[in-house]
């Protein structure tokens, strides 16, 4: 018997993780939809071949990545052959998808699927990877959505005051490939952000008194 499969098979079994202390990872046929949205068919988004930073002014994305260094756009249903991957447009990464935020956040929301294969010698897994500041803070292993069999429905949410602000999507399957869309996240407003809020309040402040 192979442990470490065994183990593997194991962990994937259970659908919502305690990643580590205060992350959660869940997964499921839905998931909530958050403050900020991507799904890959906003008017005027790129397609294809894209840039790593192409969502940076729009959507406060740093890298969003794929795990060959190709990152790409499109259709992937239809041109696939595979309708169960999603409607419209997702994003497509070889060796995984690796997402970095401008700000950090504190719950996020995605479906991603793996093509690979089901579950066995050559297919079939999936990890997601929650890091902070480069260090990682979570992280659960999975069996994807494969065929329109499985859930394709992820949901991180944080608690006791924790972020992240860098998750890592892998599947591990014999062709490794990965598949997300309809992502949503709350991210935290940067220092300066704040600072602005709180000079506005007190400027209203100031004029609802006279």
């Amino acid at each position: 018997m192979n442990t470490s499969r065994t183990l593997a098979a194991a962990i994937a079994a259970a659908i919502t993780v305690p990643a580590f202390a205060d992350y959660t990872i869940t997964q499921g046929t839905t998931a909530p939809t958050y403050g900020t949205t991507l799904n890959f068919d906003e008017p005027g988004g790129p397609t294809g071949f894209v840039s790593t930073d192409a969502w940076l002014v729009s959507h406060g994305i740093t890298e969003l990545q794929a795990g060959d260094g190709v990152p790409q756009v499109d259709d992937w249903a239809t041109i696939t052959g595979q309708p169960w991957i999603g409607s419209g447009n997702s994003f497509f990464g070889n060796f995984g998808v690796f997402l970095t935020f401008e700000n950090d956040v504190t719950e996020m929301s995605f479906e991603a699927w793996d093509p690979s294969g089901p579950p066995g010698p050559f297919g079939g897994g999936m990890g997601i990877f929650l890091f902070n500041d480069g260090v990682e803070v979570g992280s659960a292993f999975v069996e994807p959505a494969w065929a329109g069999i499985g859930d394709q429905a992820f949901d991180v949410t944080t608690s006791g005051g924790d972020v992240f602000d860098e998750i890592r999507i892998l599947g591990f399957g014999f062709t490794p490939t990965t598949y997300v869309d309809n992502m949503s996240w709350n991210p935290v407003p940067a220092p300066g952000a704040l600072a602005l809020l709180g000079v506005v309040g007190l400027v209203g402040g100031r004029r609802r008194r006279k």
